[in-house]
């Protein structure tokens, strides 16, 4: 045995060693490394991706809410604008109404106020020809013969029982 040995020989154990891990990482760089390399930035690519495409439907999402929200709080003072419209409406058509129900009363009323002053009119007439009636036939009895108080009294009394069975006629 031979105790001199060196700690660094070079024998072609080494050599060849040497020169296949070197030409394994270049076979391994070139098909293996560079595809996992590949493969893992397209899935970094893929994930930003992905993440930037939630990231927009999110943003999305709000905007719609947001607008939806928008939507309803107009739809929501429509709404009340409608029903305090037709409030109004509807007070300003019952007051129509009413002031039309109070025209056509009054008219009625000025009507039938016209037809009693008319009838009493009619009336007065019809008690002045019938008194004026009565009082030519008192009139007529009492010229034909030439009375006395009692008799004129008693003419009156039948005039006046004449009256009443024939009620102005």
């Amino acid at each position: 045995m031979k105790m001199n040995q060196s700690l660094l020989s070079m024998d072609w154990n080494l050599l060849f060693t040497i020169v296949t891990v070197l030409v394994l990482f270049v076979i391994l760089k070139h098909f293996f490394f560079e595809k996992v390399h590949k493969v893992m930035e397209d899935r970094e690519k893929y994930v930003n991706d992905t993440i930037s495409n939630a990231e927009e439907k999110d943003r999305q999402a709000e905007e719609k809410l947001a607008l939806y929200n928008a939507q309803l709080a107009t739809a929501e003072d429509e709404g009340r604008k409608i029903i305090k419209n037709a409030r109004d409406e509807a007070k300003s058509q019952a007051k129509e109404i009413i002031d039309e129900a109070d025209e056509k009363a009054r008219a009625l009323m000025e009507h039938s106020q016209r037809e009693i002053r008319r009838e009493k009119y009619n009336a007065r007439k019809e008690l002045r020809e019938e008194v004026s009636g009565l009082a030519v036939l008192a009139a007529s009895r009492i010229i034909e013969k030439e009375i006395t108080d009692a008799d004129q009294q008693d003419i009156i009394n039948k005039v006046l029982e004449e009256a009443e069975d024939k009620p102005w006629s």
